[in-house]
C-alpha cells in the first residue's frame, strides 16, 4: 500500500479549515456532508485519545489496556471471561489473550478457573491494584476536564449528550 501524501496534505488542511473558519459546529445537520462529519469524528477521537494516552503513560498503560482494566474492574470479584472481553471490545481472542497476559505480568490482573467449567478462565483486577484503578479514573477525569472540556467550554450536559449518542450508535450497530 502506498501513501498518497497529496491526499494527506489536503485532508489535514481540511481539518484545519473545519476547526478554524467554517463554524461547522453551528451548521444544521443537513448542511454538513458525510465526509465532513467523518473528519470531525476522526479528529475528535484523535484529540481525546491523545489526552488519554499521554495521561496513561505515567502508569505504563495504553488506552486499550485501560479499557480492559476498567471493564474487568466493573465486573468485580465475579470476573469476566476472555471471550466476553473480546466481544465487548470488538477484538480477536488472540489479541485479548495477549493483552491479558501482559497485564497479568504487570501484576494488574489475575486469571482464575471458572467454578463450573475448568475450560473457562475468568480475569479479575488484583486487590492491590484496586486503589490504582480509582486513582487513574479520578486523575484521567481531571485531565480531560482541564485539557478539553473546560478549555473548550463543553458543558456537562453536552458531554452527557455525546456519551448518550455514542451508546445509541453502539446499540444500533449490534
Amino acid at each position: 500500500m502506498t501513501i498518497n501524501f497529496t491526499s494527506l496534505i489536503k485532508y489535514y488542511g481540511m481539518i484545519g479549515k473545519m476547526n478554524k473558519t467554517n463554524n461547522y459546529h453551528q451548521k444544521d445537520l443537513a448542511q454538513i456532508t458525510t465526509y465532513q462529519s467523518g473528519i470531525a469524528q476522526a479528529s475528535a477521537h484523535r484529540i481525546i485519545n491523545r489526552v488519554v494516552s499521554d495521561y496513561l503513560l505515567r502508569y505504563d498503560l495504553s488506552a486499550m489496556q485501560w479499557c480492559i482494566i476498567g471493564y474487568i474492574h466493573d465486573a468485580g470479584d465475579t470476573g469476566v471471561t476472555l471471550t466476553e472481553l473480546g466481544r465487548v471490545l470488538g477484538t480477536s481472542f488472540p489479541y485479548t489473550t495477549n493483552v491479558i497476559t501482559l497485564l497479568e505480568s504487570k501484576g494488574v490482573i489475575s486469571k482464575k478457573v471458572h467454578v463450573k467449567d475448568s475450560r473457562i478462565k475468568l480475569v479479575t483486577v488484583n486487590k492491590e491494584y484496586e486503589g490504582v484503578v480509582d486513582d487513574i479514573e479520578a486523575g484521567l477525569r481531571d485531565e480531560l476536564r482541564k485539557s478539553l472540556y473546560n478549555t473548550d467550554n463543553i458543558s456537562r450536559e453536552e458531554l452527557q449528550t455525546y456519551i448518550r449518542v455514542l451508546y445509541k450508535i453502539i446499540a444500533a450497530g449490534n
